[in-house]
Parts: structure tokens; C-alpha cells; sequence
């Protein structure tokens, strides 16, 4: 009702103008009943209107249509309330890219999930496309931003739509897709339907505080940035949340495969550190030194760990401080490893 209450409001005299004409037609068409020949200069009139209305639908529609698709509006900065209404309101797909969304930060973030369950239950697509806050991309954009903690923003964000779509049903999940590109950001878009907010990375700037455009997704700018978004979606270096999120490992004992777990990890100055918590009853029961790991996805096959040392604190906490931004808080006093690559002749490492 407030949507028609608005619309009305701002044609108001288009719609004076309308109801005018209408009621001076009509007492026109009552006042001619009387005159000779009135029906047939009806049946004249109603035949050639009807004509015209053909002509403007076949002749006039596509070009008003065309320029309604290609008009665009300009906003100072995002409407972030106003993004979280049409994203809830959504019938077909929303599509996010961004570095990371502002949609995810304290004021909005509520609205925000609560917007996106709303959109998936519904039967709505919803893919959020991030950047990976571990490509050198996410560093570069930190140096722009005047050294804000970019990749720790992406993680959290990516924490809380992981929280998320394990909170939702199997088969609602699989309509909330996320995952992150490692490209160097250049388009920022927030799709609901066939309407989009579109802007671009200026330095110095966050996205969504820069100026907004709002088109049409059929219009040719459009078209052009769905289309940046679907190359980077499907790109190699791509990677879903899940990949993101955990590593497959196999605990080994010599040749013999133990057991297989996924475990929470983090990459930081060319090392991976993983959370040894799944692996405690192996590593009491074997001890470090006898124990190797197949890691799933890391190019070299067979790994030896590390603890992370105690005596280093500044690294320990640098790294603590990416696992906390990645899956929450109460990493601190977590027994974590560093996994060192075991040539293919070598012997476990000395711990």
C-alpha cells in the first residue's frame, strides 16, 4: 500500500490530468446519444482508436521499453535499507560481487540473513561472489584502502554465510551459493531480478560509499557486468565456500591411511596452519613424529607438522587472529599446526 501510496504521489498530476479527460469523454459519448448518426460515428471511432492502440503496441512499446531498460538512475552512495528490501522481495535471482559487502556489517547484517533466508525459502537463487582474502588481490586493495584489514573483512564475512547456510535446510542451502575469486576487483554489483546497483572501485574508496548506479540487468551496462560476474564465477581460480572453509585431511601412519577428517585452516606468508583439534586422539595416541598427512587440494601430496611456536609469540598471534576472523573467536590456547612438505625420500621430520 505505501508503494502505491508513493506512486500516486508522484504522478499526481498526470493522474488529475487522466481522471479530467475521462469524465469529459464520457459526457461527451452520453450528451451524442442524441444526435443523428451517433452509432455509426461510434463503431468509426472505437475501429480507428483500436487501430491506433495496435500501431503503438507493434510501433511505440519496444521503443519506450528500450529506453525504460537503458535509463539509469545515480545515488550518491549504496541504499543499503532500500538493497535489503529488493533482495527480500526478490522472485528469481540475486546476484552479489564484491570485495566484501557492507551488508555484513553490524547495522545492516540482521536485515541482511534475514533477507537472504527469506529469498532462498522462496525459491530464489542467491550467488555471493567475494574476493579471496588470501590472493595477492585482497593485499593490493588493502594498500588502496589505506591499509584497512581487507582480508579479515572478507573472512567475517564469510563466517557469517557460512554460519548460515549450515542453519538452513539441505535443500534450501543449495539455493545460497558463495564463493570467492581471486582477480583483481574492478566491478562491484548487487542484483535482485532484472535490476541492479553497479559501481566500481575507485582508490581510497570503499564501493558501496562511492556513487551508485541503478540499471536494468537487460540494459547494455548490464549485460556487460553479468557478464564479468559469470566469467568469474566459473574461473579455475575460483573456489565455493566449502573449499574455502575446510581441508580434507588423511592422517597416516608410515604407508597405512588412518582416518580422514576436515579440518579449519589458515594461509598466511606462503605456510598452512591447521587446527589440530580432530587430530588430538592421533597425535596422543602416536605422537607427532610418526604421523604424516595427505592433505586434499595443496599441491604437494604428504606433509609432516609442526606445532606452532609458543616462543614466537607476534606470529602465533597474527595467525590466532585469522583463525578467530575465519570461524569465530577461542583459537588462542588451540593446539596449532604448521604443515611442512615432505620431500619424496625423506624421513619424518624431528619434532
Amino acid at each position: 500500500m505505501s508503494s502505491v501510496a508513493r506512486f500516486l504521489r508522484s504522478r499526481r498530476r498526470q493522474i488529475t490530468l487522466a481522471v479530467l479527460l475521462g469524465v469529459t469523454g464520457t459526457f461527451l459519448l452520453v450528451a451524442g446519444v442524441w444526435a443523428p448518426g451517433y452509432a455509426q460515428e461510434i463503431m468509426v471511432n472505437l475501429g480507428a482508436s483500436l487501430v491506433m492502440v495496435a500501431l503503438s503496441f507493434v510501433v511505440f512499446d519496444p521503443i519506450f521499453e528500450d529506453m525504460r531498460r537503458n535509463a539509469v538512475e545515480e545515488h550518491r552512495t549504496l541504499n543499503h535499507d532500500q538493497l535489503v528490501t529488493n533482495i527480500a522481495a526478490a522472485r528469481v535471482e540475486v546476484d552479489i560481487l564484491e570485495t566484501w559487502t557492507g551488508l555484513l556489517e553490524d547495522r545492516y547484517r540482521d536485515r541482511f540473513l534475514d533477507a537472504v533466508t527469506t529469498a532462498v525459502r522462496a525459491g530464489v537463487g542467491v550467488r555471493v561472489l567475494l574476493l579471496d582474502p588470501e590472493s595477492s588481490a585482497a593485499e593490493q586493495r588493502a594498500e588502496e584502502l589505506h591499509h584497512t584489514q581487507v582480508p579479515l573483512l572478507i573472512m567475517d564475512n564469510l563466517r557469517h554465510l557460512y554460519t548460515l547456510r549450515r542453519s538452513l535446510d539441505p535443500l534450501v542451502a543449495r539455493q545460497l551459493q558463495v564463493r570467492v575469486y581471486d582477480a583483481s576487483p574492478s566491478i562491484q554489483l548487487y542484483r535482485w531480478d532484472d535490476k541492479s546497483f553497479i559501481s566500481f572501485f575507485p582508490v581510497g574508496v570503499r564501493a558501496y560509499d562511492a556513487r551508485q548506479i541503478e540499471a536494468f540487468m537487460s540494459s547494455p551496462l548490464g549485460e556487460f557486468v553479468s557478464s564479468r560476474f559469470e566469467d568469474l564465477w566459473s574461473e579455475s581460480t575460483t573456489r565455493t565456500l566449502e573449499d574455502f572453509m575446510s581441508l580434507r585431511l588423511t592422517i597416516r601412519l608410515g604407508t597405512d591411511n588412518l582416518a580422514t577428517s576436515d579440518a579449519h585452516f589458515v594461509r598466511l606468508d606462503g605456510d598452512c596452519f591447521v587446527d589440530g583439534s580432530s587430530l588430538l586422539d592421533h597425535l596422543t595416541d602416536h605422537g607427532a613424529r610418526r604421523l604424516s598427512l595427505a592433505v586434499g587440494g595443496l599441491r604437494d601430496a604428504i606433509f609432516d607438522m609442526v606445532r606452532l611456536d609458543q616462543h614466537d609469540p607476534a606470529r602465533r598471534a597474527t595467525v590466532v587472529a585469522l583463525f578467530d576472523a575465519k570461524y569465530g573467536s577461542g583459537h588462542d590456547h588451540r593446539v596449532i599446526l604448521r604443515l611442512v612438505p615432505r620431500a619424496a625420500d625423506s624421513q619424518p621430520l624431528a619434532h
